[in-house]
């Protein structure tokens, strides 16, 4: 290969290494947000006591729910302890002490976590899993780091290779994806699908209701946000300042997402992982305007206790493990590839399969949008005959409440409620978690409990009429208090 497209494929398939710090540092305080978020719903979620006890994750979903570490307890403590274990976890990989190790304990944990319950899970836990997976097997402690202190060396500048490749590949994958679907939907090349993704209330917060009043404004988003994706294939040719004014570019439509809609943790992880485009004069700049801080930062960590001395392993695995390493990140990279290229009809998919990628992959509202929005109502039969509100985020009822999306107390009790109405066997559970949590907070058995949603066909321009569907009436088995 000729030496000039040499160094154009390394300056473009490789990561600058203070870009990787910064990658790692997000990420670790990614998984702290994660963490406190999940925490809130703890029981709900993540014990037999809860919605979704071990046995119904089992049945929903057994292997993988049989390869988490969650699922080897049902109470609370456990969960809590595993919860405080990567919290510590967190804390290291952002502080960069033993990165690798503590690393690969964060994704280990997350894997878990994830596969405990996978009815909350949205496109932003994807991202987050996969990207900390790739992280695995570059340096991300070379730099701004614990272990970059202690290190014996002069930090590299910029690493390449098919891990960064992988990484890199993965985040345009991403948006290309879901590009090539957007361009087969009527809506998006029309120019009306952020109008209709905006009548979706149990989705706009924050300024999304406002936007939703300035219908113009959201063609105008609907065509760049269409533009930026077709677009996003220079992430990996352009370089200099034309990469660093599209990575600002799609920065800005994350950040509008966040202020606008409730997609769970997918801006902040997309924003994580468009820190490693950023180009080396960025760094320069960065390291130029915080030198005298990162200095005295540095003095002081000089003379921590927590400075290690070496690695923890012999030389003989490590050098196994580094000539290992680029037969599993090329097979990464050539999988991950051929399964997006098989999700948007590129490449054949494996007969039989037993995942279909297109099911799996970067939809993000297309081809199709949602065509209703709705909250749920749920009433309770007390043994007195008393009936009572159930549902334990709002006070619902077929009345259209003020905000919609206050009905669900964010991402994942939307994305598990959305399996509640799909599925039976989540229904049960959810209807036995209520009987439970009704006795309890009314001082009285629950003995029947109700589960409606109430449906309202999306429409922007006129007003739409409700229709109370009937998703079940379930008993209660045991009225013991939760």
């Amino acid at each position: 290969m000729d030496l000039g497209v040499a160094e154009a494929t390394r300056r473009r398939l490789g990561v600058d290494t203070r870009a990787l710090a910064a990658f790692r540092v997000a990420v670790g305080c990614l998984l702290l947000a994660d963490l406190a978020y999940r925490a809130r719903s703890l029981r709900a979620f993540y014990t037999d006591a809860g919605a979704v006890p071990r046995s119904l994750a089992a049945a929903l979903y057994p292997t993988l729910s049989s390869l988490s570490l969650h699922a080897l307890s049902g109470t609370a403590r456990f969960q809590r302890l595993l919860f405080a274990v990567a919290a510590v976890l967190a804390v290291l990989l952002v502080v960069g002490y033993r990165t690798r190790l503590v690393a690969a304990g964060s994704w280990l944990l997350l894997a878990s976590l994830q596969f405990r319950n996978y009815l909350v899970l949205n496109g932003g836990d994807t991202v987050l899993l996969v990207a900390l997976f790739l992280g695995l097997f570059l340096p991300l402690g070379e730099r701004w780091s614990v272990d970059a202190v202690a290190a014996d060396r002069a930090p590299r500048r910029r690493v390449a290779g098919f891990a960064a490749a992988a990484l890199l590949s993965q985040v345009v994958c991403v948006y290309a994806t879901n590009a090539v679907f957007k361009l087969r939907s009527d809506v998006w090349t029309a120019g009306v699908a952020v109008r209709y993704v905006f009548a979706l209330d149990r989705f706009t917060v924050r300024l999304g209701d406002l936007l939703a009043a300035f219908p113009a404004l959201l063609t105008a988003v609907n065509w760049a946000w269409l533009g930026l994706l077709v677009a996003s294939p220079l992430l990996v040719v352009a370089a200099d300042r034309g990469r660093t004014a599209l990575v600002a570019a799609f920065a800005a439509a994350h950040v509008g997402m966040y202020l606008t809609m409730d997609l769970g943790f997918f801006p902040h992880a997309m924003l994580a992982c468009l820190l490693l485009f950023l180009p080396s004069p960025v760094w320069d700049r960065l390291e130029t305007a915080v030198g005298p801080t990162a200095a005295a930062l540095r003095r002081r960590v000089d003379s921590s206790r927590f400075v290690h001395a070496g690695p923890l392993l012999p030389a003989r695995p490590r050098r196994v493990a580094a000539r290992l390493v680029p037969a599993v990140t090329a097979t990464v990279l050539v999988g991950g590839l051929l399964w997006q290229a098989g999700a948007v009809g590129a490449a054949p998919s494996p007969e039989p399969a037993p995942v279909d990628p297109a099911e799996h992959s970067w939809k993000l509202f297309a081809p199709t949008l949602p065509a209703t929005d709705g909250w749920f109502v749920v009433t309770g039969r007390l043994a007195s005959g008393a009936t009572v509100d159930l549902y334990p985020h709002a006070n619902t009822s077929r009345d259209r409440p003020p905000d919609v999306a206050a009905t669900y107390p964010g991402t994942r009790w939307r994305k598990y409620l959305t399996a509640v109405r799909a599925d039976d066997r989540a229904r049960r559970a959810f209807a036995d978690y209520l009987c439970r949590r009704g006795t309890a907070r009314h001082g009285a058995a629950v003995e029947t409990v109700a589960v409606d949603y109430v449906r309202v066909p999306v429409r922007p321009d006129d007003p739409a009429t409700t229709e109370r569907v009937e998703l079940g009436r379930y008993r209660c088995e045991s009225p013991t208090g939760d």
